[in-house]
């Protein structure tokens, strides 16, 4: 009687067929694995939105650093260490 070359079990090889399913299917969707892995990593981790452009970003740091020299201008001065000594 003969032993079988390949004695694998099909349980065991439906994660791995259903991996390389999904992976082609991405692949021919054109969706790039790398940065699909990157945002589900992202995802995962907490950090659900990727960094804003550059210019959204100047833009929120000049408005905050003009409300905070409009603030100072109403507020005065209010730190009483300065000045004390």
């Amino acid at each position: 009687m003969s032993r079988p070359v390949l004695h694998v079990n099909y349980v065991d090889v439906l994660p791995v067929l259903g991996a390389v399913m999904a992976l082609s299917w991405l692949r021919l969707a054109r969706v790039s694995v790398p940065q699909w892995c990157a945002q589900a990593a992202l995802t995962i981790t907490g950090h659900l939105r990727p960094r804003p452009p550059r210019s959204v970003e100047h833009a929120l740091q000049t408005a905050f650093a003009e409300l905070d020299k409009d603030l100072a201008a109403l507020l005065g001065d209010r730190n009483p260490r300065r000045g004390s000594r």
